[in-house]
């Protein structure tokens, strides 16, 4: 595994886990990713036992295709900054 990707990996999962508390008061918002979460990472983490982050890196590691296309979708819908 190239740690640089990796190093990339977890700064894209830390930004979005920092988003999602930054955004956890705003309840349209904290139902956006829910949504995303329920989409995506229920894949990797069925039970939801996992954090956020852990489960964004889990994600990473078994489907980056998928993790990049919530990056694009979560971006689009302005959850979390370019």
């Amino acid at each position: 595994m190239d740690i640089d990707k990796y190093e990339e990996a977890a700064l894209i999962a830390q930004k979005i886990s920092f988003a999602f508390e930054d955004e956890y008061h705003d309840k349209e918002r904290r139902k956006m990713f829910y949504t995303f979460f329920s989409r995506y990472l229920l894949r990797v983490d069925p039970e939801g036992t996992l954090a956020p982050y852990d489960a964004l890196i889990l994600l990473w590691r078994t489907y980056p295709d998928e993790f990049a296309h919530m990056l694009k979708e979560m971006t689009a819908k302005g959850l979390i900054p370019d």
